[in-house]
């Protein structure tokens, strides 16, 4: 089996336009053609209950130049709205969605900042 990625969404506080979006990001950097469309970015906890040593983290945000469709998003990273289109991306650029793993995250993973959506492979 080739490298195990996670797919989640996230919520993310974008602080130039103050407004909350829904972004997909993934467990790691990526291989293979997904690599030069993540960016590495500083997450704030949406939450303000939160102790402040947990207020933010970072994770591996998506562009949303991989997306062929323009989307009304200033921000220019994928969100939960492209998830089609990021998921016909994996498909024509040899990762392979796999449920078994899916299911098993899914079980075995809580965090209430992140959700995972599904769990793909490079071929």
């Amino acid at each position: 089996m080739g490298s195990i990625y996670i797919l989640y969404s996230e919520i993310y506080y974008e602080q130039l336009y103050e407004k909350y979006v829904t972004l997909l990001t993934l467990n790691k950097e990526p291989l293979g053609e997904l690599k030069k469309y993540t960016k590495y970015i500083r997450i704030i906890s949406p939450s303000t209950k939160e102790e402040t040593h947990n207020t933010s983290y970072c994770s591996y945000a998506l562009s949303a130049n991989l997306s062929n469709t323009s989307r009304n998003n200033n921000i220019n990273l994928m969100t939960v709205d492209q998830l089609d289109e990021f998921t016909q991306f994996i498909i024509n650029n040899n990762y392979t969605i796999n449920n078994e793993l899916t299911q098993i995250y899914k079980n075995v993973s809580y965090n209430k900042n992140k959700r995972i959506i599904y769990a793909f492979v490079l071929k």
